[in-house]
């Protein structure tokens, strides 16, 4: 299984092939599920945002030193940049491809101008930040809290995902980058806030917003598959398929998620005023 042709500029190419090797994504991505099997507290506390909304007792509240609190911020001020950076790079170039070609030949990406020109380098920084993403669970763990499966199928699948786009150039993985920078600007920016006790509105409507584009970008990808000609390798063909087969669950597990978060908060004032 050879690995796609790698993109100029990329940092450390020195590294390129390794982290193309299909090996290592399955390889830390079950590292991580198992070390968060192990690692998973039986009974978790619960965020300071989920805290204020439940009234939680002080014991079930997440506690965090000025050095976590810092390292928390920091790092997701780094994902919040890193995304906000990809967006800013890929929008455009999106937009210019459909300008510079025929609705087809963009769509498609019939020339790989934009895989030349953005998507493959972009594509293949954005592959590696998923590896980087796991502090998420970390963190979480390190607080006392329990990872959920959305949480830990969302880390390890997202890795194999993005790496079988990549590998194959798959045009539609575009879809993944475009989309998932633009939510992960807000959703890192939110995080950041929260984490030095601020507390912003609006996490409903980001889980929202993540919902939405999975179920806009399982479209998109699907319409890949019955565009003649479109798809033009069986490796991307079969890309596109992954992507599509785990977004299916991830995005029932928003859905769940969304019911059992949102509904329980709005039930409580009206508990209160019975």
């Amino acid at each position: 299984m050879e690995s796609a042709p790698m993109p100029a500029g990329v940092p450390f190419p020195e590294y390129y092939d390794f982290f193309m090797n299909w090996k290592t994504p399955l390889a830390i991505a079950a590292t991580y599920t198992v070390a968060v099997t192990l690692f998973n507290p039986k009974v978790g506390k619960v965020s300071r945002v989920v805290a204020k909304s439940a009234n939680a007792k002080p014991a079930e509240k997440t506690q965090s030193g000025a050095a976590m609190t810092a390292f928390v911020f920091v790092h997701n001020l780094i994902l919040c940049v890193y995304s906000g950076i990809t967006f800013y790079n890929m929008f455009p170039a999106m937009i210019k491809n459909f300008a510079t070609h025929s609705i087809f030949d963009a769509y498609c990406d019939t020339d790989q101008s934009l895989w030349n020109g953005s998507l493959g380098y972009w594509g293949y920084i954005f592959y590696l930040s998923k590896f980087y993403e796991v502090i998420d669970t970390i963190i979480i763990i390190l607080k006392g809290r329990r990872s959920s499966l959305l949480q830990t199928y969302h880390h390890a699948g997202a890795m194999i995902t993005m790496w079988s786009g990549i590998n194959y150039q798959a045009t539609p993985i575009w879809i993944f980058v475009v989309f998932n920078s633009f939510i992960h600007t807000i959703m890192y920016a939110y995080y950041a806030a929260t984490s030095v006790g601020l507390h912003p509105p609006g996490k409903k409507y980001l889980t929202s917003m993540q919902i939405t584009q999975f179920l806009v970008g399982m479209s998109i990808a699907v319409s890949y598959l019955f565009i003649p000609g479109c798809i033009r390798t069986p490796g991307a063909q079969m890309a596109v398929w992954i992507n599509v087969g785990y977004l299916f669950p991830l995005t029932y597990l928003f859905v769940d998620f969304a019911k059992r978060t949102y509904s329980k908060r709005s039930a409580a004032p009206a508990k209160k005023t019975e």
